[in-house]
């Protein structure tokens, strides 16, 4: 079920295909799953068109669809990824991308999976080829496309203790903080776009928006992404016994957005990456004809419910 296909321009990519869904991978640049759609549909990743087909740049371009990175953002993250990657079949619908060794002492191999469901797994591994430890870890980013809506799930709101019913049973750690916020000096609690509920955060993609961030702490739970009827899913992985070490702040989720995309972004923990090691970061994907009315909590609630 895979085959090597042309794709806008660029010679050599994969295409994988299950259950009416498609994911297209570029070879000779990247790597990047430029492409995660309905089969003929609409690409829920972001494409930018005077760089596609191309390669070769002497800086680095953004392109559009999922991309591998490394936290904190810091000059290495943009490392230059516009030549050819090298591939293996593991098995079924099972690939690995592996990336040249780059100038800052590391290297990326990147496992993509798709199932009978049209569902995806990617494995993220940085492996440290340099003889010094690197205080780097995996960062991974879906560029959406223009027009949706990100769904963000937040932990169950509760009234302060001392204003719920009598009788009601004290719990004392509801005395206690139980979400992370991360903000930048260009975000704006303020903005528009934001809708900020008690079940779910909804932050609109808007063509006249300028450039906003926010991170968060979400502990293995998914984010969604809502367009034109059809909904993508990502799940948020999190090792709550790494929890001091999640870098930007303590958050393993963050979403940038601006007037052209809106990105979907995992951290891992950062700690001390030492010579010959490796670590990983797994997501998982679902992408849905599935339309949820975000303004009803309650539907929200129990669709995200039945993810688990």
């Amino acid at each position: 079920m895979i085959e090597e296909i042309n794709y806008l321009g660029w010679k050599r990519n994969l295409l994988l295909r299950q259950n009416g869904v498609e994911l297209v991978i570029t070879l000779d640049v990247g790597p990047r799953l430029i492409r995660y759609a309905f089969v003929g549909g609409q690409n829920v990743f972001k494409e930018y068109p005077e760089q596609l087909g191309k390669s070769g740049e002497n800086e680095w371009r953004i392109r559009g669809g999922h991309r591998f990175w490394t936290a904190p953002e810091a000059e290495h993250s943009y490392d230059i990824d516009n030549s050819p990657v090298n591939y293996e079949t593991l098995g079924g619908d099972s690939i690995r991308i592996i990336s040249p060794a780059t100038k800052y002492g590391y290297q990326k191999t990147l496992q993509v999976t798709m199932d009978q469901n049209g569902s995806v797994t990617t494995e993220h591994t940085l492996k440290n080829i340099s003889d010094k430890p690197l205080d780097i870890t995996p960062w991974s980013l879906s560029v959406m496309t223009a027009g949706g809506t990100a769904v963000i799930p937040q932990p169950p709101y509760r009234p302060h203790p001392d204003e719920r019913e009598p009788g009601t049973p004290l719990i004392m750690e509801d005395f206690l903080p139980n979400r992370n916020v991360t903000l930048w000096p260009y975000t704006s609690l303020c903005d528009p776009r934001f809708t900020l509920g008690n079940s779910f955060w909804q932050i609109r993609q808007d063509a006249n928006g300028a450039a906003t961030k926010i991170g968060l702490k979400l502990p293995n739970t998914w984010v969604g992404y809502q367009l034109d009827g059809a909904l993508f899913l990502k799940h948020t992985p999190y090792i709550a016994e790494k929890a001091a070490l999640y870098p930007d702040n303590g958050v393993n989720f963050e979403l940038f957005t601006n007037k052209f995309m809106l990105e979907l972004e995992c951290l891992s923990p950062l700690e001390p990456l030492a010579p010959g090691a490796t670590r990983t970061l797994v997501e998982k994907w679902q992408l849905l004809h599935k339309d949820v009315n975000w303004t009803d909590e309650k539907a929200g609630r129990d669709f995200f419910a039945s993810l688990a």
